[in-house]
């Protein structure tokens, strides 16, 4: 039998069965596609049109309910089922027109394995495709390859092992009859081609049941391909918010971090500043205070007494040049006496002796005494700082271009703006500022550069 011939046959009863599944009300009969319009006679001298609607398949896909028109009689379904008198039965079974009737469907029309197009073969994804390289690789295009795997959730993401279908004929779409649908509707739903559907499938869709997959050439997946470019679009900005919000809630933990580490700061100073208070106020602090006085009140009064004598020295006898300081140098330095009576160098110009001294240049010399021994100008200048600065509690004293600085005071004697002379008191011995002692930083510059004050004293 020719192709033409098996074309006609297969037209006649796909077209017959379409009639016989039209919903029910339906008032005319479809119209044929124009190649196969022209092989039959006109609809009127056909099968009646069946007001059927399958409602309910069972599990088993063997048997179907369907309710039929007043006028169908029992034999009429048979027919249109292709199935045997026996087979069909209205429920209840009272044999009244206008019934619900069951058809049992034969074994052979439900034991076969879901069918498929032979044109559609698989092809099993390889690690690092993606479906345009896949598509560019079987020579097709991104949507010819969509419309043959429905069931794919992305564009751009393929699992190593999973199978893609792949079109090696005709072109379409490969759908999954579902309960409820025929190939009929399907064809009819996506206004696909009959002819060319037959010829794709190489089956009549009277052949297919449930569970069978159809191929509708012709039928593009543009839409398909928008849903997917659509999720992923939303599926990034979704990713890019999660990204935003993971970020402000990393800003909202530093923030509370910070916030949780000012306070403790805070009451960390609080602690301090209480526990000072508390050693202000003590009586252990009072002690020591007298102490110092008395301490302040004997050597001024030995230091009255040693310049007193000093001065009558001096009236009985002229003193000898460098006796009592060092002359100046060449090189303009002052000449200079001792800040203090009694006192323990601890420290040398330029000495490495403790961390501080290891991280920040020693510039002059540390004397060692207690706390409240008086400080004395080691040469004539003018005071132009008296307070707190970069040793504690400072003075400077200026002379030229000479800068001698006294740090770490407890207490200054003298204001910015006064002139001093040598032996002057200046204030007294402390530990204000980053000391470790009480004891006297005496620093002496030349030009703005710091120099030994070991050279310049007797």
């Amino acid at each position: 039998m020719t192709l033409p011939v098996l074309a006609r046959v297969a037209a006649r009863r796909a077209l017959t069965l379409t009639l016989a599944l039209l919903p029910l009300g339906a008032s005319a009969v479809p119209a044929l596609p124009a190649p196969l319009a022209s092989l039959y006679p006109p609809a009127d001298t056909l099968l009646s049109p069946a007001p059927d609607v399958v409602l309910r398949p069972d599990p088993g896909g063997r048997t179907v309910l369907i309710a039929a028109s007043g006028q169908t009689t029992l034999p009429q379904v048979a027919r249109r089922y292709g199935v045997t008198p026996g087979a069909v039965a209205f429920l209840p079974e009272d044999a009244q027109p206008g019934r619900l009737v069951r058809v049992q469907l034969p074994e052979a029309a439900v034991a076969r394995a879901p069918f498929r197009p032979a044109s559609v073969r698989l092809y099993r994804v390889r690690p690092g495709d993606t479906l345009a390289s896949v598509a560019r690789r079987l020579g097709l295009n991104v949507v010819d390859l969509l419309g043959v795997n429905l069931t794919l959730d992305s564009l751009s993401e393929l699992r190593p092992g999973e199978t893609l279908n792949v079109p090696t004929g005709a072109r379409g779409l490969l759908v999954r009859i579902k309960p409820g649908q025929s190939a009929w509707s399907l064809i009819a739903g996506y206004r696909a081609d009959l002819l060319q559907t037959v010829l794709a499938n190489g089956v009549l869709p009277t052949e297919l049941h449930v569970g069978d997959e159809l191929l509708l050439p012709g039928i593009r997946a543009d839409g398909f391909r928008h849903r997917l470019l659509a999720q992923e679009e939303a599926r990034r900005q979704a990713e890019a918010a999660a990204r935003k919000q993971a970020q402000y809630q990393r800003f909202l933990a530093w923030k509370a971090e910070r916030t949780r580490a000012r306070l403790r700061e805070k009451y960390e100073r609080q602690e301090k500043y209480e526990a000072y208070l508390a050693w202000k106020n003590s009586p252990e602090r009072r002690r020591q205070q007298l102490a110092y006085e008395r301490q302040v009140q004997y050597e001024a009064a030995l230091e009255r007494a040693r310049q007193k004598a000093a001065e009558a020295r001096a009236s009985a006898a002229p003193s000898t040049p460098g006796t009592s300081v060092r002359a100046a140098s060449t090189s303009g330095a002052p000449a200079l006496a001792w800040p203090m009576t009694s006192y323990r160098l601890t420290s040398r110009y330029a000495e490495r002796d403790i961390p501080f001294h290891q991280q920040v240049f020693h510039g002059g010399i540390d004397l060692a005494a207690p706390f409240g021994t008086p400080i004395y100008s080691a040469a004539d200048g003018t005071v132009t700082q008296s307070g707190y600065g970069a040793y504690g509690l400072n003075v400077y004293t200026v002379s030229g271009d000479s800068t001698l600085i006294y740090g770490h005071m407890s207490r200054a004697a003298v204001v910015s703006g006064q002139t001093v002379r040598r032996g002057q008191l200046l204030g007294y011995v402390g530990c204000t500022g980053v000391c470790t002692g009480p004891h006297l930083h005496f620093e002496v510059r030349l030009g703005g550069q710091t120099v030994d004050p070991l050279a310049l004293l007797p």
